[in-house]
């Protein structure tokens, strides 16, 4: 009997970590914050900082491997692509959608979160599920907020 509890509890342990946020290197940080700062930058937006409680949420949704919106407390950008699917890529993807924003009727998307100018800051996390990589950033505090366009988004 002691044999299989301790196993039990020894597999409830892995479980456990294996849930577990592992934060970016710091060199993954750099490109994360050195893209879309970049971004923002052409469009008067304040450079972001970064959040390592930000970033472990993203990357706790990333284990997930949903493909979807988490619903969560923060903006969120989500991006997917097989094989390699380096960081500049996914934010380049987003940021690409400027060309389908119209100030006179504007509506949220990627590109608008991206930019938004009330946002501070950033957390971002990637994950390999099943040999395609999954990229999660999360906005802090979120954009896109309907009726705030105008003095959020410059294109």
């Amino acid at each position: 009997m002691h044999f299989s509890i301790v196993n039990l509890l020894a597999a409830l342990s892995l479980t456990a970590c294996s849930q577990a946020a592992i934060l970016p290197r710091q060199s993954d940080i750099d490109q994360w914050l050195d893209a879309h700062n970049e971004v923002r930058a052409q469009h008067n937006a304040q450079p972001l900082t970064w959040n390592n409680q930000v970033a472990a949420t993203a990357q706790n949704w990333a284990n997930q491997c949903t493909m979807e919106h988490s619903g969560g407390q923060y903006g969120e950008n989500l991006a997917w692509g097989g094989g390699s699917f380096p960081i500049p890529a996914a934010v380049k993807l987003w940021a690409d959608e400027v060309s389908e924003y119209d100030p006179n009727n504007p509506q949220y998307s990627h590109f608008t979160q991206v930019v938004w100018k009330s946002t501070t800051e950033l957390g971002c996390s990637v994950a390999d599920c099943s040999g395609t990589t999954y990229h999660v950033c999360n906005y802090n505090p979120p954009g896109n907020v309907i009726g705030q366009f105008p003095e959020n988004v410059e294109v």
